[in-house]
């Protein structure tokens, strides 16, 4: 059988938007929706979605139990079809206050899909002459990392496909989910960005690419987060949805956990990301399972107008949406199937390996995922997750079959229980004849978590070879600033212990253990950090400190390996 049309439109070889013809555009895609119309799916009596996914509900309950999630919300759209919606576990455990459609949850990586629509947005208004292709430097003249590739060559399209290349800098989530790099830094700290993969050579997941988007979508049309609420929450009805973490007054809102090593769920901080913060424009909404469906569904119902027409859907907020689903960059290869990065968007082809975008391929023997949907029609599906301490997401959209999925958590748990929720209820959606064992799945993936602390600590005994002791604690004490001095780290001695704290915060002090020489250690067992509301799956160059001397002796600077893609670190300088 020859090349489908979704497989010629869709081929990562099609690098940008721009290379096809509008009059292509209108003409192959109106055949594929007549393609994808001809064989419906369903029955002409399909079973009633309350009754068909009903079923899965204790599944689903001892997924949140495994993963030791708090509370759970569970959406689903299918066309002609009112939405159906199932609840799970608590919003707020002390209290013992349930989760509804309605609980606002932070929707970390579910921003991306609005940033890149903004973006759509502003280049169907024609502002600013912005296009995919246009390049970062010509919108930000201040973005000037040393790197010629990211400086002089990175476009629109590159960072909203994760595919520049850059180092991540995913440090600047701290504790209790502070954001220790201040939002008026920002061009600061992308500027210090280096490159660990060939520019546009391979898929590398950076939130840093959306940071870059807002601050486009900032200076071309004023702030993103008004264009998210004037563009896409107004107009959708989204009345629950915000740029940021909810006032006060809102009612509703599930607070956050992290889980400890026995599946208890621990009270952290909400998420810090959002309007005016780092973090923002790549994972700041905060949002319910019902308002995402009204965006989803939208979505889907675009796509599918859009694609048959190839003009703009006029009542649909979402212009240009054939460009923002094409794929840019392969993803999860080597692979027969389609796998793919889109903006906002992965892009896999069923039946298939999903969850890439996730915490679970990281957390499953050699990062081997289950193929999704076994023994169905092939087809291709939309998806995504988001991932925060205190919150997890996934969202996944069947065009064909006018399919929506949104599951969204208030915990980051011992697994990514969103993901292995919403694989376990498109393989009911598509009546599949060879199910996955999704229970299995998520004892593994929870097993492997609880196994971190121990492996961490056994590499860190590997890495010890000289049994060097250290200098007087007091030779270390000092502040400590970056080269462009928007980051420090203060040493202190307290009770005849060396402490370290990023940006001088109670919040980001932590004891440091001599490890060998002038090296020492800021690690500690799993449950500390979660309760600390941290992330918890960092690898061992995360939590070293390498103090330096000038040749007299005297400490003069700090190396942190904050970004174990660049093992050389970053140094520090100590004030005189």
């Amino acid at each position: 059988m020859g090349e489908s049309v979704i497989e010629k439109l869709t081929s990562p070889g099609l690098w940008t938007p721009t290379t096809l013809k509008p009059a292509f555009w209108r003409h192959a895609l109106s055949r594929l929706t007549r393609q994808q119309r001809v064989a419906t799916p369903h029955s002409s009596s399909p079973k009633p979605l309350a009754d068909l996914l009903q079923s899965l509900n204790p599944q689903i309950a001892e997924l949140v139990k495994i993963s030791g999630t708090a509370g759970l919300s569970l959406g689903v759209y299918r066309h002609g079809e009112p939405n159906y919606y199932a609840n799970f576990g608590f919003r707020d455990v002390a209290a013992k206050l349930p989760v509804t459609e309605q609980t606002i949850f932070a929707g970390c990586s579910l921003t991306k899909l609005f940033t890149a629509s903004s973006i759509a947005r502003i280049i169907d208004d024609g502002v600013g002459n912005v296009t995919w292709d246009t390049r970062i430097k010509d919108i930000l003249p201040d973005f000037s990392p040393a790197d010629f590739n990211l400086r002089e060559q990175m476009t629109i399209t590159d960072a909203l496909s994760h595919r520049t290349g850059m180092s991540i800098g995913d440090f600047y989530l701290g504790s209790e989910n502070n954001i220790v790099v201040a939002y008026e830094d920002s061009i600061k700290f992308l500027n210090d960005q280096v490159p660990i993969n060939p520019f546009r050579g391979q898929m590398q997941y950076n939130n840093l690419g959306y940071e870059i988007a807002g601050l486009v979508i900032d200076k071309v049309s004023g702030s993103w987060a008004d264009m998210f609420r004037q563009k896409f929450f107004q107009p959708l009805g989204m009345q629950r949805t915000f740029t940021g973490c909810p006032p006060q007054n809102i009612e509703n809102v599930a607070k956050a956990y992290n889980t400890l090593d026995d599946g208890t769920p621990v009270e952290i901080p909400l998420v810090k990301a959002g309007e005016g913060a780092v973090g923002g424009a790549s994972g700041g909404i905060f949002t319910c399972v019902e308002d995402l469906l009204k965006a989803y569904t939208k979505m889907v119902n675009t796509i599918n107008n859009q694609l048959g027409s190839g003009e703009a859907t006029e009542e649909s907020p979402f212009k240009r949406v054939a460009d923002i689903i094409s794929a840019k960059i392969p993803m999860n290869q080597p692979t027969m199937l389609e796998s793919s990065y889109a903006f906002g968007l992965a892009r896999a082809e069923l039946p298939g390996a999903l969850g890439q975008i996730g915490l679970n391929p990281g957390l499953m023997p050699d990062g081997k995922m289950p193929i999704v949907a076994k023994g169905t029609s092939s087809r291709l599906i939309l998806y995504h997750q988001g991932s925060l301490p205190g919150a997890l997401s996934a969202i996944a959209m069947i065009p064909e079959l006018d399919i929506v999925v949104v599951v969204m958590t208030n915990s980051l748990a011992l697994n990514d229980c969103p993901d292995w929720v919403f694989q376990l209820v498109l393989e009911q959606l598509l009546d599949t004849p060879q199910r996955n064992d999704y229970i299995a799945a998520a004892h593994i993936s929870a097993g492997q978590t609880l196994q971190w602390y121990d492996k961490t600590v056994e590499s860190l005994g590997y890495e010890r070879k000289n049994g060097i002791a250290p200098r007087a604690l007091d030779a270390y004490v000092g502040t400590y600033w970056n080269k462009q001095r928007y980051l420090k780290v203060e040493v202190t001695i307290n009770d005849g212990r060396l402490y370290w704290a990023l940006q001088g915060l109670d919040s980001e002090k932590f004891e440091l253990d001599h490890f060998d020489g002038d090296v020492f250690s800021w690690l500690r067992p799993r449950n500390h950090m979660a309760q600390r509301g941290r992330w918890v799956d960092n690898p061992p160059i995360f939590w070293k400190v390498r103090f330096n001397t000038n040749e007299g002796g005297v400490v003069t600077t700090l190396n942190w390996a904050h970004d174990p893609d660049v093992p050389s670190g970053e140094d520090f300088y100590k004030d005189a």
